[in-house]
């Protein structure tokens, strides 16, 4: 008797899985809109590595902002906000706004719709990668219970 392999998917809650889809979409635009830039506009591509960079950190911070847990009635991960999560979400937004003032200060043209979509682009890829991140640790810390609970 073989055991059916489980989807990771089917673990998860169904507002979480919605949010890193929406964010994986929008991060496939704006890498694909932050290249066109570097291609066809003439955005140095120095200026998008950095940008993206900055963004990655970010988002990485920004994605604690929903705090993942094991639920043990529904046996999926769950997100919730809690006062952490609520104070980088502030600072988040404060940044998501402060970003465009002070871009806007320092280049125009290409080069400031270019670091925007860059940012964004890395902003959305560490708040998925910081998540998935927080996944592995659950899944892991549920394998080692069970393990334990084996022995």
């Amino acid at each position: 008797m073989t055991l059916k392999k489980r989807s990771p998917r089917e673990f998860l809650d169904k507002r979480l899985f919605t949010r890193l889809r929406i964010l994986t979409a929008l991060f496939i635009v704006m890498f694909v809109a932050s290249v066109y830039e570097v291609a066809f506009e003439g955005f140095y591509i120095l200026y998008a590595i950095i940008s993206i960079i900055i963004g990655v950190g970010v988002g990485i911070i920004a994605s604690r902002m929903y705090h993942l847990s094991w639920d043990d009635e529904t046996h999926k991960v769950v997100s919730n906000m809690d006062r952490l999560g609520a104070i980088i979400f502030i600072f988040y937004m404060i940044f998501m706004i402060s970003r465009s003032i002070v871009v806007g200060y320092w280049a125009e043209g290409t080069t400031y719709m270019g670091i925007i979509i860059s940012i964004t682009a890395g902003v959305t890829f560490g708040r998925i990668s910081g998540t998935k991140h927080t996944l592995t640790r659950i899944k892991s810390d549920l394998e080692s219970i069970k393990e334990a609970l084996v022995n």
